[in-house]
């Protein structure tokens, strides 16, 4: 009997233990090509669907571990993936070079036009049909002016790093997120770095670690770092003890019940 208990003791711990192992990094690299902007090309990580976009002058910097999948997508060049070795993980920069993609028609037919050149006259005269609308036809429609849609914490969290966030849409969620949860301020520092956790361990992360929704992710970052050192921790880099407090808190997460 005491053989089977430690058997299982050892099982757990060497579970448990497998997700504090894991070795983090904010990998920095730089692209490179002879011509053309290296400026907006997406980097993904495919394995916990993190994100970034490269700066103007092609540099970038992504969270990653060693195994790992990256992706380089941008519409200028061919698609590139690079699995993260070790060699990878250790070094404190890396440079990938991205190949031009050159899309070749097979033929190209150019037809006569009597076009003056003068685009509003052309507009005109090129008997273009109105398009059919809901009043033509007699079904009632909205013509005032729609209500701005503020998007969802998840939304925002998501595409961080692949298009420009509407930073005024941010805090009117994160005002109307307080009031809801009866919390007061959270100074603009603190939001921005707790979308960089998210963003830096992806949501697949905690799907996979901590069984989590994606609408759940940013309240369990936010009662996290009320309740512990996170951010603290996560600036300092000590990523192995931030998974430890991830840990130890979704015990308390998924016993407590947070009102709607």
């Amino acid at each position: 009997m005491k053989t089977i208990l430690g058997i299982v003791t050892f099982l757990m711990c060497l579970s448990g233990g497998s997700l504090y192992s894991q070795q983090f990094k904010l990998l920095q690299g730089k692209l490179a090509h002879e011509n053309l902007s290296l400026s907006g090309i997406h980097v993904v990580n495919t394995s916990r669907a993190n994100a970034v976009i490269s700066d103007a002058n092609g540099f970038f910097e992504i969270s990653v571990q060693v195994g790992e999948r990256l992706q380089f997508s941008g519409i200028q060049f061919k698609f590139k993936e690079l699995i993260v070795s070790q060699s990878v993980f250790d070094s404190e920069i890396i440079t990938v070079y991205l190949e031009a993609f050159v899309n070749e028609l097979d033929e190209v037919v150019v037809k006569p036009h009597d076009l003056s050149g003068n685009l509003s006259s052309d507009i005109a005269s090129a008997n273009i049909p109105r398009p059919l609308n809901f009043y033509d036809v007699g079904i009632p429609g909205f013509k005032g002016q729609r209500e701005e849609r503020i998007p969802s914490i998840q939304e925002m969290a998501l595409s961080l790093a692949l298009v420009q966030v509407d930073v005024e849409a941010l805090y009117k969620y994160v005002s109307g997120y307080y009031r809801k949860l009866k919390l007061k301020r959270k100074q603009d520092q603190e939001f921005k770095t707790m979308l960089k956790i998210i963003e830096f361990y992806g949501l697949y992360f905690f799907a996979e670690n901590y069984n989590l929704e994606p609408e759940q992710v940013y309240d369990f970052i936010l009662g996290c770092n009320e309740n512990t050192t996170l951010i603290l921790l996560f600036n300092q880099n000590r990523h192995q003890e931030v998974v430890q407090t991830f840990s130890d808190y979704i015990k308390i997460y998924t016993q407590t019940d947070v009102p709607d």
